[in-house]
């Protein structure tokens, strides 16, 4: 079979692998990213609810993030202000960007990994907009933090080449991902310190620049440079060890209970410039679909990923 046949790159192997077993099985059915976007929308219509009944900031007085909130003991918050937004254009910006940029971060480092990079961006993105506010009585709402943080690991592992995007959705626009990720961190930079100019605005923007860091660092956690996030995505495995035995014990495989093999002939068309050919090719190329089965596409070099679609073009 070709090597795009595989299942490591149809990803329901490589990535797979730390996405088998228990709640996260369940969860990859019908995808985190829209798991997420129900959730919010279900949160979303509970504000009006309880807004109508309690009256206006109810739900927001349980959920939201602020000072006097986490010095009264709602830890919680950390997370649950990621969840309520102040109004529809907010959830539905926000919600937008989520399916369209989150959808395919999702497929290249799988269900678990994306979870950690949600709730991780969520969490540092509140965290630096608390530093940054201590002062300030106001709450936060919001997942823009969770989304930047989407978007900074998706620039990150994304390949280096054009994207093309409509900008307001109406002018076309073509840049590589970290471009578009340097430009978008320069402009909540320039927010921030126009805020602290004493221009106000509703736009949290340190919570935004928290997100984004947490999306850089995941990213770098994933291609194993730094263990961080590699160590939060390892005690979310062990947390759900139960589950994910009981499903292996059901007859559910692991990616490494797979076998693979690729049909690359040695027939003059080899790798750069024919120094690799036949099964010296096919060597390098499984040792590089098993790095992905390891640690991800992300960990991958850029010779790496020029030799497999190299690999691939030879293989035709």
């Amino acid at each position: 079979m070709s090597l795009y046949d595989r299942d490591y790159m149809r990803n329901r192997g490589g990535y797979a692998r730390s996405d088998a077993g228990g709640v996260f099985s369940q969860l990859r059915v019908l995808g985190a990213v829209k798991v997420l976007i129900l959730i919010n929308a279900i949160c979303f219509a509970l504000e009006i609810v309880f807004d109508s009944v309690f009256g206006y900031g109810a739900f927001f007085g349980m959920f939201e993030l602020s000072v006097p909130a986490l010095l009264s003991g709602k830890v919680w918050t950390l997370l649950t202000y990621s969840f309520l937004h102040a109004d529809f254009f907010h959830i539905f910006a926000n919600m937008l960007g989520l399916f369209f940029i989150g959808t395919p971060l999702e497929k290249m480092i799988g269900t678990r990994r994306f979870c950690a990079v949600y709730f991780l961006g969520a969490l540092l993105g509140g965290l630096l907009w608390l530093a940054l506010s201590w002062n300030d009585r106001e709450g936060l709402v919001g997942a823009s933090a969770a989304v930047m943080s989407v978007f900074a690991c998706f620039c990150a592992v994304c390949p280096p080449y054009p994207i093309t995007f409509l900008l307001f959705f109406v002018l076309p626009v073509s840049m590589r991902p970290m471009t578009m990720l340097k430009i978008a961190a320069l402009i909540e930079v320039l927010g921030l310190v126009s805020s602290f100019g004493g221009a106000g605005s509703v736009v949290a923007y340190s919570a935004h620049l928290g997100g984004m860091g947490a999306g850089l660092l995941a990213a770098r956690a994933f291609s194993g440079r730094i263990k961080l996030v590699g160590i939060f995505a390892d005690k979310m495995r062990k947390f759900f060890k139960v589950a994910h035995t009981a499903d292996l014990e059901n007859g559910q495989k692991r990616a490494a209970d797979y076998k693979f093999s690729v049909d690359i002939r040695g027939d003059g068309r080899g790798v750069s410039g024919g120094k690799e050919e036949g099964p010296s090719m096919s060597r390098r190329v499984d040792e590089i679909l098993d790095k992905i089965n390891e640690r991800g596409f992300s960990s991958l070099t850029e010779e790496e990923r020029d030799f497999l679609r190299r690999a691939r073009d030879a293989s035709k």
